[in-house]
């Protein structure tokens, strides 16, 4: 039997922050990309600290609420992009802009890793104006609203309308959850803040169909991401919070009240196991919200594809994709396409958990075949190419976006990508990720903690 190593989908996020620019398969050099993640990293924790500003949202209820946000600026910028981060967790301290250095704490006991910082300087070193919204309730007053549909897709546009100067070019970027908030906004964006002048978004691996998430995904890596959305919208909707609780045992309400408190990295040690451990029927949270009109109904309330964006949009997934799975994420496009909007579907195929069986013995990528890796490991490959895409929609030269929706029926890893990635090629990449962690990350944890970095203090030494 092959015994695949495990490690939660929040560390696999955490340790493929996007550090390096990518090729595809043929052509990449695994060699030369860690050499690349390692340069990257050690130039990222010699910058200065960007900014942490301040700015009002729309909630779906209609009321004003405050939002937090980094600003990374430059002169002479091609424009600016709006990064929705992708999960951090419920609790202030996790919010992008709380985040003092690469990995931090509040109290020694919950961490949290600002994995979105190395994307936001490589849009920086490419040009750009980059600013990352905290969200609703990430970093100020009130609950997280977490997978909700309009405060993520407003909170997104509003660090726009905040940040962006008179008729400056915008982008809206996000991955995972910020993949749903970056297609929230885009949906949005024509009514909601028509001044705006916005001329792309990046959708990466977008929990696009929150039902259909729970649906598709399988075992105990979607449990705290689950949690994470029941906690959300029993805040904002007190008839799903009624109808929850009512099926949760003692340690399900327990797990709930834990994880409103956590990070992403707390989460999957305070909910390690299926959330059908959690009711008293024994059934996971789609199958709750089968059973209740009401769980079903806010679920599909929070729904992407509905609304056609008028922009160019880059929906990217992993045919392999273990944690937001690629079928709804797939389904997005192809209603975006229905509804006429200007998209182009990315296949990124990588090695992941699911493509080879646990007891197949054929297992050649250990470190692909971490559990999350298939999530985490598109936006590490594909950071670069997105920026590329990027550059032509904010060149005036460049020729007129082409959509393409010519989206297979078979969107499996091995018939439908557009970039093939090897085992061998992610291991490389991971290993790096590793090893420049663990050096430079760890070593600007200390930094910010007032402590010697000696991994900074090598680094000086040999430049």
């Amino acid at each position: 039997m092959v015994h695949r190593p495990v490690i939660s989908a929040a560390c696999a996020l955490a340790l493929a922050a996007p550090l390096a620019p990518s090729a595809a398969a043929s052509s990449l050099d695994p060699l030369s990309s860690v050499a690349e993640v390692g340069s990257s990293a050690i130039k990222s924790a010699f910058r200065p600290a960007p900014k942490v500003v301040r700015y009002e949202t729309t909630t779906e209820s209609g009321t004003r609420a405050p939002v937090t946000a980094t600003l990374y600026d430059r002169d002479n910028a091609k424009g600016l992009v709006v990064i929705a981060p992708g999960t951090r967790g419920m609790a202030d301290h996790c919010a992008p802009s709380k985040n003092t250095s690469l990995i931090s704490s509040d109290s020694g006991t919950s961490f949290s890793v600002d994995y979105e910082r190395p994307m936001a300087h490589m849009l920086l070193d490419a040009g750009y104006r980059v600013i990352v919204t905290d969200y609703v309730g990430l970093g100020t007053p009130g609950t997280h609203t977490y997978l909700n549909r309009v405060d993520q897709g407003h909170a997104v546009i509003d660090a726009a309308r905040y940040a962006a100067h008179d008729g400056e070019k915008v982008a809206f970027w996000g991955y995972s959850q910020g993949g749903g908030a970056s297609a929230a906004a885009a949906e949005l964006v024509a009514d909601y803040a028509p001044e705006l002048n916005v001329v792309a978004a990046f959708v990466g691996a977008p929990p696009a169909d929150p039902l259909a998430v729970l649906e598709q995904s399988r075992g105990t890596l979607i449990t705290p991401v689950a949690g994470f959305a029941a906690v959300s919208y029993s805040s904002t909707y007190p008839d799903f919070r009624e109808a929850l609780y009512a099926e949760l045992n003692a340690e399900g309400v327990r797990t709930l009240d834990a994880l409103s408190k956590a990070c992403i990295l707390d989460a999957v040690r305070i909910a390690p196991k299926e959330f059908k451990a959690y009711t008293k029927r024994g059934v996971n949270l789609a199958e709750l919200a089968h059973d209740n009109p009401v769980l079903r109904a806010r679920l599909d309330q929070n729904k992407l594809g509905r609304v056609p964006t008028k922009v160019p949009t880059l929906v990217l997934t992993n045919p392999d994709d273990d944690m937001v799975p690629a079928p709804q994420a797939v389904q997005l496009a192809r209603d975006y396409c229905a509804l006429g909007s200007p998209v182009e579907y990315r296949s990124v195929a990588i090695p992941g958990t699911r493509s080879t069986p646990l007891d197949s013995g054929s297992s050649t990528t250990p470190f692909a075949n971490f559990a999350g890796a298939g999530h985490a490991l598109p936006i590490v490959l594909e950071t670069a190419h997105v920026i590329t895409w990027l550059d032509e929609r904010f060149d005036p030269h460049a020729p007129a976006f082409t959509p393409n929706c010519n989206i297979p029926d078979d969107t499996s890893i091995n018939t439908a990508s557009n970039y093939q990635y090897t085992g061998p090629v992610a291991d490389a990449i991971l290993f790096g990720i590793f090893a420049v962690l663990s050096a430079v990350g760890l070593g600007t944890w200390l930094v910010g903690s007032g402590l010697p970095n000696p991994a900074l203090v090598w680094a000086h030494q040999i430049r």
